[in-house]
């Protein structure tokens, strides 16, 4: 990600939180204002038994709330940037292709948690990449084909579990109010029309932060600076 930040005139700090299993790459593209302070919220391994809140209490330990704060959100990172606003109080959180409450994710999610498909599925099936993963999450480059089998590889089998159940067991049933939510209509892990986004992107796939970073860059400047400090 691009931050020519030499000359900063407020204490805006921005923390992106990446999606699941992902890091700060998957930011690459953007380019924001030079008078933002941008940071990156980096995952840590779940403890046993560890449930959301308790593990976003932990992350918080990351984010330096003596400045103005916003959450930035890819996918599963919105769903937890959205649980972190319950403990740090941002100025606002942004969350990109993901969902607000639980009622956005798809019946097939639903049902996959009320047989408890995730307990059983063997923990070495995270670790698999194939190709079909490119078509499912939008990855249409050499350089987003090159990430996500670097997200696979990297992720531990503990941590893609956890998260995975969280995700089918996320209790939100509310929408923030400090709270800015950007989709795209392509998107095949969380359906656009399932959402209530406030910007919805034409054809923009899952992986949209990456590959029409252009477009998003535009709308997080223009929200994030209009955010009275």
């Amino acid at each position: 990600m691009q931050n020519n930040s030499t000359l900063i005139t407020n204490k805006l700090t921005v923390y992106f939180i990446s999606g699941q299993a992902a890091d700060e790459k998957i930011f690459e593209n953007l380019s924001l204002p030079s008078n933002i302070t941008i940071r990156h919220v980096h995952w840590i391994e779940p403890l046993p038994k560890e449930d959301m809140l308790h593990y976003c209490n932990r992350l918080s330990e990351q984010i330096d709330t003596s400045d103005t704060i916003v959450l930035v959100g890819v996918s599963f990172g919105g769903i937890v940037s959205i649980e972190l606003n319950k403990i740090i109080h941002p100025k606002e959180v942004i969350i990109i292709s993901s969902i607000a409450t639980k009622h956005e994710l798809r019946p097939i999610f639903k049902l996959v948690k009320l047989l408890k498909l995730q307990k059983i599925v063997p923990p070495q099936i995270y670790k698999l990449y194939s190709p079909i993963l490119n078509w499912y999450f939008g990855a249409t480059t050499p350089r987003e084909k090159e990430l996500m089998r670097l997200y696979v590889k990297s992720a531990t089998k503990n941590f893609m579990k956890w998260a995975t159940n969280e995700i089918l067991n996320w209790k939100n049933e509310t929408r923030p109010s400090n709270f800015f939510h950007i989709h795209g209509t392509r998107d095949r892990i969380f359906p656009h029309r399932r959402t209530n986004a406030d910007i919805k992107i034409k054809n923009g796939s899952h992986l949209m932060i990456h590959n029409r970073s252009e477009e998003i860059s535009k709308l997080l400047s223009d929200k994030i600076n209009a955010i009275p400090l």
